[in-house]
């Protein structure tokens, strides 16, 4: 056994397919040949007897799909609010009871009219009675009713009983005469729903679907499988709602199917045989009616034998196409696999120059895919691999390097201004800071710092700031002290603290307050710069939004940490600038926590 699977294994693609060929086509061939006629005959039977089941399994689907709209426009005289106000209305109390019955009865027939019957083609007839009053409401037609019948016999009907006992649930109601709207008694089948007040639980009423015997004709075919085959359909009293026999409706199941076949509730399918007949039935779960076809055993096989002889010519035939054919698709397979295989090796060994040639099929249309992508692996290669990583250096060098002169320049403004209107007096202690500032900016082997520092930043360049704006603001911090170590972007604070110091503060008539705070919520690091100043108009704020700031502001700060936000940390984090004119402005960057100490050195 061992080496008969070594064998196999070691055998090329194109043998093991012209064997499985061989061996699917030749041996059954022989073994088919010999025993062909019981063998069709049995499987016959089985096609024969499984395309019935499945004839009255469609049967029952048919039957199943076509009442399932009417389940919901029984619904309709709860759902619709003036056929519900209608079914609650008590004639007794009204001034023109008379007047008002006529008025109500149009409505609720022009409402089954226009809302019911154009919804299903099964509906033959419809009425919807009023229990308050005992008098239907509303029907189909106007054309002829039974008042007699109405009054003496209707209501004490068994299937009107079960409907109002069934509490609003549908009632399928199985084969009957139908005496109310018809001039004589016509057999149908109907579906009922008793109308309760959601409200009060009380039964108002019940509408009632009427189905004629031959519109249900129209959800089957009539297959015959052989030339005396029958089909049924029994209502849940095992009563026939349909047959051939126009004069075997209404009457049970034993008398036309025999004592023998008993008809099950519950079982979805059933094959049940006598000594002459076969005998299939399916169940709906929806109503309880059930399909039967009675098909005669001895005209079940009456043209096994021609159809066995056309099969074994046809085999014969189908034979030797089969072997020409295995042995042509085996080799068109797998010569282009051989091919695709013997270049993908190449490729594997680290040789992408290698070319594919176009073929045809879907070996071919796979040769050119990959040919295409080692195109453009290549491409990318000799291009992403240098470049991508060079543009991105220089880019973030760049935007590093960009905001520092900006900042040098209106940090020695400052000291120039303090210097000039103050003598030298405080020089010291402004130089003290700008040392601090200048140490900061100078440091350039990481692009982050911790909070801890970019907090102490901000408090040098506000002391400046503060001595050559002689205390025209004052600045407060709340930090978490969580945060005071995460990791953030050099520069992030400043460009804001500049913004509200030199536009937001410039010209008030009042103290400006600067208000810089950091949390940690959802995950992330929020940073607020928040200040009391002249704010900005709607066009400005949206001149922000669009990343084109005004003259007034500091446009290559705020857009450079956009910038270095997105090169970082990629979408889903940045800054947001909210104001309003006179009301002040708030600034909220948005980024990553980084709490590891090297964790964001540019590498």
């Amino acid at each position: 056994m061992r080496g008969m699977t070594e064998r196999w294994a070691n055998m090329t693609l194109r043998q093991k397919l012209i064997l499985a060929f061989a061996c699917f086509i030749v041996v059954p061939f022989f073994i088919i040949g010999g025993t062909l006629s019981w063998l069709y005959v049995k499987s016959n039977q089985s096609m024969l007897l499984d395309a019935a089941i499945a004839n009255n399994r469609q049967i029952v689907k048919n039957i199943d799909t076509s009442l399932n709209p009417l389940l919901q426009l029984s619904m309709l005289p709860v759902q619709n609010h003036t056929l519900f106000q209608i079914m609650q209305k008590d004639y007794e109390s009204v001034s023109y009871p008379f007047y008002e019955k006529q008025q109500d009865f149009d409505t609720v027939g022009s409402i089954i009219r226009n809302s019911i019957m154009p919804y299903s083609e099964l509906i033959s007839s419809a009425i919807i009675y009023q229990s308050t009053n005992q008098l239907i409401i509303g029907r189909s037609n106007d054309d002829y009713m039974n008042h007699r019948y109405l009054e003496n016999g209707f209501y004490n009907e068994t299937y009107v009983r079960e409907i109002i006992r069934n509490n609003g649930i549908y009632v399928p109601v199985g084969i009957h005469d139908e005496k109310l709207m018809s001039f004589k008694p016509a057999p149908v089948v109907s579906m009922g729903r008793a109308v309760i007040d959601p409200f009060t639980k009380e039964t108002l009423g019940f509408i009632l679907f009427n189905i004629g015997v031959e519109r249900l004709q129209m959800l089957w075919s009539d297959i015959h499988f052989t030339d005396n085959t029958r089909f049924y359909l029994f209502d849940q009293n095992s009563n026939v709602i349909y047959s051939t026999n126009g004069t075997e409706i209404g009457k049970p199941a034993a008398d036309v199917l025999g004592s023998s076949v008993q008809l099950v509730d519950g079982h979805s399918e059933q094959l049940q045989e006598d000594e002459d007949h076969y005998f299939i039935s399916s169940d709906s779960s929806l109503t309880g009616w059930k399909t039967v076809t009675v098909m005669p055993k001895n005209e079940l096989f009456g043209f096994v034998n021609t159809i066995v002889r056309t099969i074994a010519i046809s085999l014969f035939i189908l034979l030797g196409l089969s072997i020409v054919t295995s042995i042509y698709i085996a080799t068109s397979i797998t010569k282009p696999l051989l091919q695709l295989e013997r270049r993908m090796k190449l490729v594997s060994q680290g040789n992408l120059d290698v070319s594919f040639e176009a073929g045809h099929g879907e070996i071919g249309r796979i040769s050119v895919t990959i040919d295409r992508m080692l195109q453009e692996i290549r491409s990318l290669i000799r291009t992403i691999y240098h470049e991508e990583q060079e543009k991105r250096q220089m880019e973030i060098l760049a935007l590093q390097s960009q905001i520092r002169p900006h900042f040098m320049y209106n940090t020695l403004n400052a000291i120039k201004w303090m210097a000039k209107m103050q003598g030298a007096a405080g020089i010291e202690e402004a130089l003290t800071a700008f040392s601090s500032v200048i140490r900061f900016t100078a440091r350039t082997q990481t692009d982050y710092v911790t909070v801890r520092e970019e907090i102490e930043f901000i408090k040098s360049y506000t002391k400046i700031l503060d001595i050559r704006y002689f205390n025209k603001f004052d600045v407060t911090y709340d930090i978490d002290p969580g945060v005071w170590e995460y990791q953030i972007l050099k520069f992030m604070l400043q460009p804001l603290v500049e913004n509200a110091i030199f536009h937001g503060f410039d010209e008030i008539p009042y103290k400006g307050k600067l208000e810089i705070r950091i949390r940690q919520e959802a995950g992330h690091l929020v940073m607020t710069v928040a200040d009391n100043g002249r704010g900005m108009s709607a066009e400005q704020s949206e001149a922000l939004t669009q990343n084109e700031a005004g003259e007034h502001l500091n446009s290559i700060g705020l857009n450079n940490i956009r910038r270095r936000i997105e090169l970082f940390f990629g979408p889903g984090y940045g800054l947001t600038i909210q104001s309003e004119e006179n009301a002040g402005t708030t600034a909220v960057i948005v980024v990553p926590i980084i709490d590891q100490p090297n964790a964001g050195e540019t590498k």
